[in-house]
């Protein structure tokens, strides 16, 4: 599956992006932050959906170790938490089973830096 990226349009969020956008410090390129690229448009929500059968409803989490850089992940309209594993501690987000549903499920991830 792909995850589908939609712009945030809310002046809030857009000046702070233009904030973090212009973020650097002396060991830094323009624009990045810990050696990643920031997102040029500010703020982005990418959201996917997964299908699930009843056997397949347990306790799980979700690594963004690898792939995410600060944001907010939300499952079923339940925010589950937030993450910055650049800062840490936080690693994995951990999705109460009972947070999932029989059919389809809706993951949204506010990512608020890079990808």
């Amino acid at each position: 599956k792909q995850w589908y990226q939609r712009r945030v349009r809310d002046t809030e969020s857009e000046q702070a992006s233009r904030s973090v956008a212009n973020l650097t410090t002396t060991d830094q390129q323009p624009g990045t932050f810990n050696d990643k690229v920031l997102l040029k448009n500010g703020p982005a929500i990418f959201q996917d959906t997964v299908e699930l059968q009843y056997s397949q409803i347990m306790d799980t989490f979700i690594n963004i170790t690898n792939t995410w850089s600060k944001g907010y992940l939300i499952v079923n309209d339940v925010l589950i938490g937030r993450y910055w594993p650049d800062a840490g501690p936080q690693y994995t987000l951990f999705i109460p089973g009972v947070y999932l549903v029989e059919g389809r499920n809706t993951f949204t991830l506010i990512e608020l830096q890079s990808v």
